[in-house]
């Protein structure tokens, strides 16, 4: 699993750096922990250094060869992107390490920036992940 990323094109005033790092740390996190209580996947998580030195570009090719240095079968990229102090989407895709093709997409959207917001979005997207959207043969680190 890759670390989770921000785009951010509210044009907010406020400086919400802290914020929005301590939350993409804290949904990565609890994605990778729901997902592997669940028994779906063996979650290897990418480490944001790891990432910058191995893959500094983050192109596509760059990251599946990364995913793959890693022993993993999948990789999962999850972006949440901040339109407004209201709106935010996450997209999460789950790509086939072995054949680079997309096996599970999924563009959520979420409203507030704050805490429990960023939690509840979390938790959907690992119960539609554990709930069977995506073949449960996924199993493998």
């Amino acid at each position: 699993m890759l670390p989770m990323k921000l785009l951010d094109t509210s044009a907010e005033p406020t400086d919400q750096t802290k914020d929005h790092t301590r939350r993409l740390e804290a949904m990565g996190n609890s994605l990778a922990a729901d997902l592997s209580k669940a028994g779906v996947y063996n979650v290897v998580e990418v480490t944001e250094a790891d990432l910058k030195k191995n893959c500094p570009t983050e192109d596509a090719k760059c990251l599946l060869q990364t995913a793959r240095q890693t022993g993993a079968s999948y990789m999962l990229i999850g972006v949440v992107h901040k339109s407004s102090s209201l709106i935010m989407q996450l997209f999460a895709r789950l790509y086939d390490v072995k054949t680079e093709k997309e096996v599970f997409s999924r563009d959520l959207n979420f409203r507030g920036d704050n805490d429990e917001s960023w939690r509840r979005a979390e938790v959907f997207l690992a119960g539609q992940f554990v709930n069977g959207v995506h073949n449960k043969e996924a199993k493998g680190p």
